[in-house]
């Protein structure tokens, strides 16, 4: 009789299952995949956004393999512009693929754009490992270029973005996850690269400085690349030593950096920042010997030493924490108001920066 009742349950379930409406499910030939996506301000509308979606577009033929489709829609928030782009494509948008997410110049310089930001962190279907970049002239104008070098739509910005390409120490690649927690977290600033677009290339070689609502400063191309050489993100770098007619190029292989925050009784606080740099000799434009190796490395650390304590001042005069100082002095004082006693000591605290340049070859054979 038992044998009878499981049976009948068995077939009734099977029965639900087969009545259940299978509408939810899209096969993969009825999604439009999103790649990237850009968003501007609306130029001539009472509209606040263009948001526009890069589509890849299969293709039989192996001579378009990066043929793409761009939808742009003017709206007021990101959800209305979605919804309305939608009735411009035959297909379901897909955005589990969207690997890169662009703000034109524009919207990165505005306030009032948290709600943009958090459709992004909300949205289930895309990638909190997306990478997240500003748009020179625009964010549309980023997502136009096709680089000759380009065998899948967008692919160009994945690789450069992502260090799977070119590595460099002028690019700083910021995540979607990272990118929502700078947005929050007291002590600890976003930035963002910034992507010039021009005919047929791209250029990411400065950075946009955030507060938690909108750019307040840009980095030139050797300061970004002090600011990745401080947040230990790179290593292979060229640093120029000059002495007197002489001029040489130190090829990075280690760079390390630590810093520490003192805050002593009765005395100014300081930070004292320690960088090891370790290299070879590239290039030079005359025969330098080892036994003079030490007079350059004395040289390059007093270069250094003057270069990264006058990035952190201007970082400092912005009112701007991208390293996370203010993060490290909370994580080491318990007061109930930490928060309020860092946002006195930095705007004035000293910065003591040491470094150690080791040159450990000329190339030369001897």
């Amino acid at each position: 009789m038992k044998s009878i009742n499981n049976w009948k349950s068995l077939v009734l379930a099977l029965l639900s299952v087969m009545l259940l409406n299978g509408c939810g499910f899209k096969d993969i030939d009825k999604r439009f995949f999103v790649v990237s996506i850009g968003v501007d301000t609306a130029k001539n509308s009472s509209k606040k956004y263009l948001v526009s979606l890069k589509f890849a577009v299969p293709s039989s033929s192996k001579n378009n393999p990066t043929e793409f489709m761009i939808v742009s829609e003017k709206a007021d928030t990101m959800s209305e512009a979605v919804r309305i782009i939608k009735t411009k494509v035959d297909k379901e948008i897909d955005f589990s693929h969207a690997k890169v997410i662009v703000f034109g110049d524009e919207v990165a310089n505005q306030k009032g754009n948290s709600g943009i930001n958090y459709w992004f962190i909300r949205r289930r279907d895309i990638q909190s490992i997306a990478w997240v970049a500003i748009g020179k002239p625009s964010a549309l104008e980023v997502l136009k270029v096709q680089p000759k070098s380009e065998y899948i739509p967008s692919n160009a910005l994945f690789l450069a973005l992502g260090r799977d390409g070119s590595e460099t120490p002028y690019t700083i690649s910021e995540y979607l996850f990272d990118f929502k927690y700078r947005l929050s977290e007291r002590g600890l600033d976003p930035l963002l690269p910034i992507i010039k677009a021009e005919k047929e290339i791209f250029e990411i070689n400065t950075v946009g400085l955030y507060n938690k609502s909108q750019m307040k400063l840009v980095l030139n191309p050797e300061e970004t690349k002090i600011l990745n050489f401080l947040r230990n993100r790179e290593e292979k770098s060229a640093n120029r030593v000059t002495k007197g007619k002489t001029v040489i190029i130190i090829d990075t292989q280690k760079v390390k950096t630590k810093y520490k925050i003192y805050t002593p009784r009765g005395k100014a606080p300081y930070i004292k920042v320690l960088v090891s740099i370790e290299g070879i000799l590239e290039e030079s434009t005359r025969r330098v010997p080892n036994e003079k190796l030490s007079d350059y490395e004395k040289i390059a650390e007093k270069s250094i030493n003057k270069e990264i304590e006058k990035l952190l001042v201007k970082i400092q005069k912005a009112n701007l924490d991208p390293i996370g100082f203010g993060l490290r002095y909370r994580s080491r004082h318990f007061n109930n108001d930490d928060w309020e006693e860092w946002k006195r000591i930095y705007p004035t605290i000293k910065f003591k920066v040491k470094s150690k340049v080791q040159i450990e070859d000329t190339g030369l054979i001897e």
